[in-house]
């Protein structure tokens, strides 16, 4: 059913399914838009844009029906579904350069580097925007399809370890809060823009730390993002090496430390400067043993970026990327192993892995390096944050736990290293995050697995999150609180009560999955 009077417009749908196939959800349809065909100003565009979604809230609760905004679904929790209605913003992206004279005096950053873009821009799409303008954003996951909106509301992190996780680079959010109410919001600490720039798009001006914290990593649950003021930088190259390191005391003591200048890189790679480390991550195979001899090792430095001499890597656009993670990695073997698998496939098994982490040294931006997921199948990935100094001892529980469960899995173990967040839920929380990706195909043998992850770093009493976009079953409200604090749910809780529109309107905005982690008000 189409709006006559704009570009949105409602499709009856009876089931969404997440990318990886990790969940089906039961719907009632989805609004979507037309692409704009840029026949009025962008500004108005992007107004009209927001009356729409206003629009969209007010039938929702005429009609009763829960509502969530959702980007490129992929993630592998049910965070981003309902089971009322769905928006698709994927066709909602333009982009914005910032006027200077708009920007808050005090403002400490340079303003030409200030970029507004709209919730439905994929990271993709916002690397090659930026690029044409000489500017890189600060940091990304492993690969780029994710929309921005999307990425930064589940806490989307990568392995910029002295940067953080994708919404360190946020300043601003346009949030949609119902049929009469929007704003923009910034960290009173941190002013960026005049109160002029919300009236340019008729939103409430708001300066509060505690509900921009609040709003940062809120997984669609208060309103709508529309727009995002990111937060960008110069153009830098990244000297990415991919190598084999014994699992032996240096590696033990680089993760521990979380410091990658403590590896020795390999010959190729030695005239690499060593001064600015940016991206550290270790993948393991437990299939080569709990624990294996050797670790993966993937390490990026900061260089210069030469544009009359810089050359993008070549890539088959049919594999993972060259920053792929280890679900992309799951994603290219499933289709080439046996199932059911036995220890008679190991070996092949084995191959395949080592086939898809080969050893590499390449130059390249964040906008070649981080791109193009091709996982296909049924794979589940589930992110456990925690405090660096326990990496190590938590992958040791995941080893004895894969020996334990007497299986055999298409499993890759690694970690990723991420500065901490003020975001008040992000779960990337602890000053440095460690955070152990488990990465696997879609079976009941690997969610027991998972579970018993979970039960045994409890038992050991190391405190730990888990990513709010992947399988994190073993959250209750009991949980959630636990690992948060009772301090950080309740301002999280009551900075949703303060910005969205009414009680009426908190309602559509819940679903099954913050009712069953006990955010839902």
């Amino acid at each position: 059913m189409a709006n006559e009077h704009g570009r949105s417009f409602f499709r009856p749908q009876t089931v969404e399914t997440g990318r990886h196939q990790s969940y089906e959800q039961a719907i009632e349809g989805e609004y979507a838009f037309n692409i704009d065909r840029g026949g009025k100003p962008p500004f108005e565009t992007y107004n009209g844009a927001t009356r729409e979604l206003q629009g969209i809230i007010q039938a929702c609760i005429q009609d009763g029906a829960s509502l969530r905004a959702h980007g490129s679904l992929w993630s592998l929790s049910t965070v981003a579904v309902t089971d009322g209605r769905l928006i698709d913003t994927t066709a909602l992206r333009l982009a914005f350069e910032v006027p200077k004279d708009l920007t808050n005096p005090a403002y400490g950053g340079d303003a030409a580097k200030l970029r507004f873009v709209e919730c439905g821009n994929s990271v993709a799409a916002l690397n090659d925007y930026l690029f044409a303008a000489g500017l890189s954003i600060k940091g990304c996951g492993s690969n780029n399809g994710q929309t921005i909106a999307g990425a930064l509301s589940t806490g989307t992190h990568g392995g910029a370890y002295k940067f953080g996780a994708m919404q360190e680079m946020v300043v601003g959010l346009h949030l949609v809060t119902g049929p009469d109410k929007h704003v923009y919001l910034e960290r009173k600490s941190y002013p960026i823009m005049q109160p002029a720039f919300a009236e340019s798009i008729g939103a409430d001006f708001i300066r509060d730390d505690a509900l921009f914290n609040a709003a940062l990593v809120s997984f669609g649950s208060f309103g709508i993002i529309h727009g995002i003021m990111i937060e960008t930088r110069e153009l830098f190259l990244l000297n990415a090496v991919r190598f084999r390191h014994p699992y032996d005391a240096t590696l033990k003591a680089a993760i521990t430390a979380c410091d990658p200048t403590r590896i020795p890189l390999p010959a190729e790679a030695n005239a690499v400067p060593r001064d600015k480390p940016y991206h550290f991550e270790i993948f393991f195979n437990p299939n080569e043993g709990t624990p294996p001899d050797e670790a993966i090792v993937l390490i990026m430095y900061e260089g210069a970026y030469d544009p009359d001499n810089y050359h993008p890597p070549e890539w088959n656009a049919g594999e993972p990327g060259l920053g792929a993670s280890g679900l992309d990695i799951m994603g290219a073997v499933v289709g080439r192993i046996p199932s059911p698998l036995n220890k008679l496939a190991v070996p092949l098994l084995n191959s395949q892995v080592n086939q898809e982490f080969a050893p590499y040294f390449k130059q390249a931006l964040i906008r070649d390096l981080f791109r193009g997921e091709k996982t296909l199948g049924k794979t589940l990935a589930c992110g456990v944050g925690m405090p660096v100094a326990h990496a190590v001892e938590a992958m040791e529980i995941a080893f004895k736990a894969y020996k334990d469960s007497n299986t055999v899995l298409p499993v890759i173990l690694s970690h990723r290293f991420v500065k901490g967040t003020q975001a008040l839920l992000g779960f990337t929380r602890f000053d440095t995050t460690a955070i152990m990706e488990l990465d696997a195909v879609n079976t009941p043998e690997t969610r027991a697995f998972y579970n018993r992850i979970w039960n045994n770093l409890d038992a050991a009493g190391i405190p730990f999150t888990l990513h709010w976009g992947k399988y994190n079953d073993f959250l209750t409200p009991e949980r959630v609180r636990n690992r948060y604090g009772d301090a950080a749910v309740d301002q999280w809780i009551a900075s949703r009560e303060n910005l969205l529109e009414n009680a009426a309107v908190r309602q559509i905005f819940n679903n099954s999955f913050t009712t069953r982690v006990g955010l839902a008000t």
